[in-house]
């Protein structure tokens, strides 16, 4: 199985090329010595000659340029030239009697080299022709008479045959080896390729995974840090790599505990739960787990510690605590309005008789017209709380949103707005959705009227909708953000509450109607707001399509 690919063939060549330069340089150099030492009684000349053959032959390869398509034959060639070639250098320095008959053994290696068992073979097979030929050549010129008779002994005819024995014995070794030296590399490269295939599969596992994965070392270092990771902690791979774990996540995972309780083979640590301090100011709550990263032998090597960004499951718990509590005050409140409410009347009906049958008495009216106001003030309270808390059945149908938008904006240009108010219209021509339209159009007159009334001064009132793309069941997003006074951020949590109010007069009704109006339609709700640069409310409810 010789060399089949074009560029390691070639390289064989080339490399072969300087070794044959440096063979023939050394052959002229052991001539030249046996010369100065009295050892070589031939021509050296002719000698000189074939060796510089040889060099020229080996520059060929070196200086000129062959395709890919001619290599292989040209390699055939090169082989037959160099048993040629050997043959000439021994013919000049004695035939038989020449020291340099070892040069057809590197011949053969060199055919079975290149090209496997039967290029050995045939190079031995020249090797042994040419070399007979040469021994016994020179009797048959003497038969001819054309030189000097010579009487051929057993030893000259006992050296051809065991030097031609030698050689098809050394083609037959070297083949064999070449042979399996070249299904040995063959094997080596498919499991280079298969390897380095694996090896781009499982870092696309690694790098595709959704959750943060990061090797440490038992040295503590990070050895391994794939885009999820980079995404939750705001840290390149590049800027991770050979960081301590404590330079990114700090101290409140101790590594050492972790490492002990995953030393057996089934072990998991325990769940820690950290905030990670970004770079950009930002705290994200983390969730991190480790498992024990072991070699191929089984031996441990490091952690391989998996993080979650828990920021969406930690809203998403604010939020279901929010609704309990919300349900909890909702349902409590509802029994204590309705019971405040008939004795509101009761006194109300009771001191309009009883104002009837007193004498005139200008302060006596003045303070029964306080009452009955804030009787009435009292009343209205718990009748729009009663409506937030036992709202009436939804009746649902397709309703254009973008319609029940410009109604509200409507409503709103012709109440009395401050002179620096600007409305800005940001909804697209058809939103369509399938919601109750009374309680939507109010829920968004509610967050209207709060944002005009966040802007005395003047301002800028976004109100938007549109379509959210995305792979999921198709939603809608509407929006309302002013550019108010903003609010506190320890109130948000709050402002959802019912009675819960930051303005003198306000009832702390309207937002817990919009929360409650929302979550009905099967929709979230969610608040942007910094104090001094305005509050942003997002409604996501399901479109016509989606909504049931």
């Amino acid at each position: 199985m010789p060399l089949d690919e074009p560029q390691p063939l070639r390289q064989s060549l080339r490399g072969l090329s300087w070794a044959r330069l440096i063979t023939a340089a050394m052959v002229v150099v052991a001539g030249a010595m046996l010369r100065y030492a009295g050892s070589f009684p031939f021509q050296f000349l002719p000698f000189t000659l074939a060796v510089s053959a040889a060099a020229l032959v080996s520059c060929l390869l070196l200086v000129g340029s062959v395709h890919g398509a001619d290599l292989r034959r040209f390699a055939w060639m090169q082989v037959c030239l160099d048993v040629a070639l050997v043959t000439g250098i021994i013919a000049a320095s004695g035939g038989s009697d020449s020291v340099f008959s070892f040069l057809y053994v590197l011949t053969v290696l060199e055919g079975s080299y290149l090209l496997g068992r039967s290029g050995g073979l045939v190079a031995a097979s020249l090797a042994g022709l040419l070399y007979v030929d040469v021994v016994l050549g020179r009797h048959l010129l003497t038969l001819l008479g054309l030189a000097e008779p010579l009487q051929p002994t057993a030893l000259e005819v006992l050296t051809v045959l065991l030097n031609a024995a030698v050689l098809f014995t050394i083609a037959l070794l070297a083949g064999s080896l070449a042979e399996r030296y070249y299904l040995a590399q063959r094997s080596l490269e498919n499991q280079r390729k298969d390897f380095s295939d694996l090896q781009a599969f499982r870092d696309l596992i690694f790098q595709s995974v959704g959750s943060g994965l990061i090797a440490v070392n038992p040295e503590g270092r990070i050895t391994a840090f794939n885009r999820a990771a980079e995404s939750i902690t705001g840290v390149t791979e590049r800027e991770a790599l050979g960081q301590p774990w404590e330079a990114l996540f700090g101290r409140e995972v101790d590594l050492e505990e972790a490492r002990q309780a995953v030393a057996g083979p089934d072990s998991q640590s325990r769940r820690y739960e950290i905030h990670l301090q970004r770079h950009d100011g930002y705290e994200v709550p983390l969730g991190v787990s480790f498992w024990s990263l072991r070699s191929g032998e089984g031996e441990a090597v490091g952690l391989i510690g998996v993080c979650q960004d828990l920021s969406s499951i930690k809203r998403m718990e604010q939020r279901v605590r929010q609704a309990d509590r919300l349900a909890t005050i909702g349902r409590l409140s509802a029994n204590i309005a309705h019971e405040i409410r008939n004795p509101l009347a009761s006194l109300s009906g009771a001191i309009e008789v009883l104002v009837r049958e007193l004498p005139v008495d200008p302060t006596r009216e003045r303070l029964v017209e306080i009452v009955l106001r804030e009787s009435e003030r009292l009343n209205r309270i718990i009748r729009d709380f009663l409506e937030y808390a036992r709202p009436a059945p939804m009746a649902s149908h397709s309703v254009d949103l973008s319609e029940l938008l410009e109604e509200v904006m409507l409503l709103i240009e012709h109440r009395s707005l401050p002179a620096e108010l600007k409305l800005i219209r940001e909804y697209d021509d058809k939103l369509m959705a399938r919601v109750d339209p009374q309680q939507v159009r109010q829920a968004i007159w509610n967050l209207c009227i709060n944002a005009v009334q966040a802007m005395p001064e003047g301002g800028e009132l976004h109100v938007g909708g549109r379509v959210v793309p995305g792979g999921g069941p198709p939603r809608l997003q509407l929006w309302i953000s002013d550019t108010g006074v903003g609010i506190a951020e320890h109130d948000l949590p709050h402002i959802f509450e019912p009675f819960f109010s930051t303005k003198e007069e306000g009832s702390g009704i309207g937002l817990a109607l919009v929360y409650r109006v929302v979550q009905d339609h099967g929709g979230q709700i969610e608040v942007r707001s910094q104090p001094g640069a305005g509050s942003s409310f997002t409604l996501i409810l399901p479109s016509a399509d989606a909504a049931v």
